[in-house]
């Protein structure tokens, strides 16, 4: 075969060759070529990834609650004994504030970090993961120095075991002794004629409303409402 044939017979080879690939274009799988996957051997020496741990900082099991108020009245009490963390709520420290003091419950706020301490959460809560032996309250008294009795709470004693009259077992009773107001001590009305009242107010309304200007706004109506 001459060289004119050969390339004559190889273009017309080409000429039957589409130059490009259609779209419904579909390769036969028995052309393809069989191709081993190859791998990488494992290093004989490997060693175990190791992971970071984060320490964090576990909080003791008991806590010495303090609750302390630098407004009017001023107030440092230390609660009795180590309480748990994860139990004790911080309704539970108001009724040992409450027992300690003779506050009626209603009047007493705990303030943690200069923000309201919901009484539904408990001290685990609070302290959020932080290790503390001690934890410090703010204690907001509300009515100020009128709140506060003059005398400690009532206490319970308890009278020796009496028959009853019909014959029947003992019964125990309970007499509960009666607070006496102190001499001089105001109470009623008369609070509301004390700058110590409105102050406190003012206070208490700046924590729940967050604006200074609208705290005193509302205390000068309540004040000139009450006076009217």
């Amino acid at each position: 075969m001459t060289e004119v044939s050969f390339a004559q017979s190889f273009i017309s080879l080409l000429g039957t060759i589409p130059s490009k690939i259609s779209h419904d274009h579909v390769e036969d799988p028995r052309r393809y070529t069989i191709t081993t996957p190859y791998t990488i051997p494992h290093h004989p020496s490997q060693k175990p990834f190791s992971r970071r741990t984060c320490a964090t900082a576990v909080p003791s099991e008991n806590v010495t609650v303090k609750a302390v108020s630098a407004r009017n009245p001023p107030l440092a009490i230390t609660l009795d004994g180590n309480l748990p963390v994860n139990t004790t709520s911080i309704l539970d420290v108001k009724n040992q504030i409450a027992a300690q003091t003779g506050i009626p419950l209603s009047k007493i706020k705990l303030l943690y970090q200069k923000k309201p301490a919901q009484d539904s959460k408990t001290l685990k809560d609070i302290l959020s993961g932080e290790a503390k032996d001690e934890l410090e309250f703010g204690l907001m008294i509300i009515g100020g120095a009128a709140s506060v009795p003059a005398t400690p709470p009532p206490k319970t004693e308890e009278v020796p075991k009496k028959e009853a009259a019909q014959g029947g077992e003992p019964m125990e009773v309970e007499v509960e002794s009666t607070p006496v107001a102190a001499p001089g001590q105001i109470s009623g009305k008369e609070v509301l004629n004390t700058d110590e009242f409105w102050d406190d107010l003012r206070g208490f309304l700046e924590q729940r409303v967050k604006d200074e200007g609208v705290a005193k706004e509302a205390v000068e109506k309540f004040k000139l409402a009450w006076t009217a």
